[in-house]
Parts: C-alpha cells; structure tokens; sequence
C-alpha cells in the first residue's frame, strides 16, 4: 500500500472518531440551564448607584476641555543668575521643611507663605489670636529682630531688613563659620485663626537680596525662607519655654556627658533658668560675651585668663582656660541641663579640659543660681543696655 493510502485512511479514522464523539455530547438534553456563574454573591452596593452629570464640562468642538492644574508647574521668570545655575552652581537641596512637630506646631506651605497651625494640644498652651499675639512677639524680641511696622488692633508686624541664612536663621558667628550664604531679608507674620478655629501664624517673604546683590528667588527657595522662618520662630519660643522659671533650692552641677558623647557639665536646673544664669556667670567670672544665640543655644565667649588670685576672690577656682575663643552649647536632658564646651574651630573640649575647669566653673553656676533665685527678673536688668 502507498504512503499516500495510508496517510488518507489515518485522516478519514480520526474524522470518524470525532464525529463519534460530537455525536456522544449531542444525546445529553435538559429543560433547565447552568446559571451558577451568574448569580449575586453578596454584594449589592451597585443598586444604590445613581445616574451623574458627566463632571468634565467641554463645548461641542472641545476646545474646553477638563485640566487638572494640581501637579502643574509655574512658569518661573528666568534671570541671569538662575541661568547660572547649572553643574555644581545648582542648587539641589530639598526644600526646608517644619521641624517643630514636637511642640504641637504644624507648619506647612501654602502659597507664598507658611502657615503655622498651634494644634489642641500644643506645648505653648495657645488657643486665641491674643495669646499668638504675645508669643510672637515675645519670639521677635528674643531674636533681637527689628520691626519695621508693627499692628497690634490686626496683628501684624513687619520686620525691618536683617541678616539670614538659607534656612531662615538670623546670620551669626556659626553661619560665617560654615560659609553660610547671607540674605538681607524682611518678613511680615499676621496672627490669625482658620475657619475651624485653629490659630496660628502666617509667615511671608516681602525682600531679598543675596550679598551679591542678586534678588531673583525660585519658588522652592522662597518656600524654604518662609517655612524656615516659621521654624526659627517656634524653635526660639520653644526654647524660652523649657522648663519655665522654676529655680531648685539646691542645684547639682556634676561630671558627665552630652547626647553626642561628648564630656559636658550637667546642671540639674531647668534650661531656661541655666541659659539666664549662664549670662551672669560668664560676664561675672571673666568671659565676655561675643554673641548669643538663642535659636542655636549658644554662647561665644571670649576669655582673657586673669590672675589666680582674681578667680579666688570671687570665691572660685581658676578655670584653666587658656586666652581665646571659645563655644558653650546648652541643651536640654531630661529636668537637666547640659552645658558643652567647644574651642574656636567648633571642637569640642578634651576630657582634661573639662575636668580642669570643673572645680571653678560648677561653683561659680551655683552662686549664680543663688543670686537669680533671690533677684528674679532684676537679675537680667543689668545685662539689658548691652542687648
């Protein structure tokens, strides 16, 4: 037989088989039908659907048709200076954020200006525009910022041009230390309340202009001053209020060390009535204050080593500081204080060092602390003509 034959008859059994086969499925018959796949399992929420306006609202030839401007981006003027910034001239830094989450504060960006929200629960205990009133001021007074304007029937102050680095920080000793850029600045903060009560801030930009004269800001820049001004603001306040005024009887000063590991002196007072005290000891003890900062918690000092017999008759043991510069950073641990020491370059002092001045200093903070408990406020008074 020819492979042809045989290929035919392969073909024509397995036609005849499935043929077979259809002819099986075609003798099953029922009067009823499978509907399993189909019926509810549950869930009806589709009943109480309703029919809508179509939202996109567009004329017959489209020319209008819907635009979601949430994510857009604004056209931004270009100048010479912005055209610069390219390569490593660009400045690619996340925008400042709010840093202040802790004391019940919530600044966000809105606009051109950050809002600063006092929450229910707020460590300031600020629930009207009168009490926002006086901590914003008492805030720009401890700053030592000057006001240009100020509104108390609306609230406002306008400050007058100042010093600032790129995060809203007034320009200090630190800030030239790390070649922080310089900005001539001026703010306008209005106290007001939202419409489900919330009191808070509003914090604007009004000038700027970089110490090389350049004025042109971008839009993340300008969200940074404003936002980074809100947080100086509430920092400074937050650092006022530590503690409160509550003098011990007796104040411990002893030998430890700060959150960075570093050998420091922990007072066993409140912050905020070491930082006043820390004042008097310094310029009574032969340390004239350079600069302070409140926002950083920071003395510069300058030391002129006097003679032993100068540190006895006060009563205290030299301090063993040889003449320079030198950084006293406070900080808050707990109910205590902590009182780091750093030289000129921002270093730290060794173990020995500290250990020297032990002796000397923790008694001069405790005579210190014995003079402010009887005087009160009028211990300041004195320091008030050189603010």
């Amino acid at each position: 037989m020819s492979s042809l034959k045989i290929k035919s008859l392969a073909l024509a059994v397995a036609l005849g088989g499935s043929a077979s086969l259809l002819s099986a499925c075609g003798v099953v018959y029922s009067d009823s039908t499978d509907d399993s796949l189909r019926t509810p399992t549950g869930y009806y929420e589709h009943t109480d659907s309703k029919a809508m306006a179509d939202p996109v609202k567009s004329t017959a030839d489209g020319s209008k048709l819907y635009k979601d401007n949430t994510f857009a981006i604004p056209l931004v003027a270009t100048s010479a200076h912005s055209k610069s910034l390219v390569g490593k001239n660009m400045d690619v830094r996340p925008p400042v954020v709010s840093q202040v989450v802790q004391s019940g504060v919530d600044i966000v960006s809105k606009d051109d200006a950050a809002l600063v929200w006092f929450l229910p629960f707020n460590s300031f205990n600020i629930l009207n525009e009168d009490a926002a009133w006086r901590a914003l001021n008492t805030s720009i007074a401890l700053l030592k910022l000057p006001v240009a304007e100020r509104d108390d029937a609306q609230y406002v102050i306008k400050t007058a041009s100042a010093e600032f680095n790129d995060f809203g920080e007034p320009y200090d000793k630190v800030s030239s230390k790390f070649l922080a850029s310089k900005f001539n600045q001026r703010y306008e903060i209005k106290v007001g309340h939202a419409p489900q009560g919330q009191v808070g801030f509003s914090v604007s930009l009004l000038s700027s202009e970089h110490e090389n004269g350049d004025t042109s800001l971008t839009a993340v820049q300008r969200n940074s001053f404003n936002v980074g001004f809100a947080n100086t603001l509430i920092k400074t306040l937050s650092m006022h209020a530590q503690g409160g005024d509550v003098v011990p009887d007796y104040v411990n000063i002893i030998l430890g060390r700060d959150n960075n590991a570093q050998d420091a002196l922990i007072v066993s007072a409140p912050y905020n009535s070491t930082w006043n005290v820390m004042r008097g000891t310094l310029e009574q003890y032969g340390m004239s204050v350079e600069e302070y900062s409140i926002s950083r918690s920071t003395y510069t000092v300058k030391v002129s080593e006097e003679d032993p017999e100068f540190y006895r008759n006060l009563g205290v043991e030299p301090f063993g500081l040889a003449d320079g510069e030198y950084i006293l950073r406070l900080a808050v641990s707990g109910d205590n204080t902590v009182i780091t020491f750093y030289d000129e370059d921002d270093k730290p002092l060794s173990a020995n060092q500290v250990a020297a001045l032990y002796a000397g200093f923790s008694k001069a903070i405790s005579q210190q602390f014995a003079l402010y408990k009887r005087e009160g406020v009028k211990y300041l008074d004195k320091f008030a003509e050189e603010d």
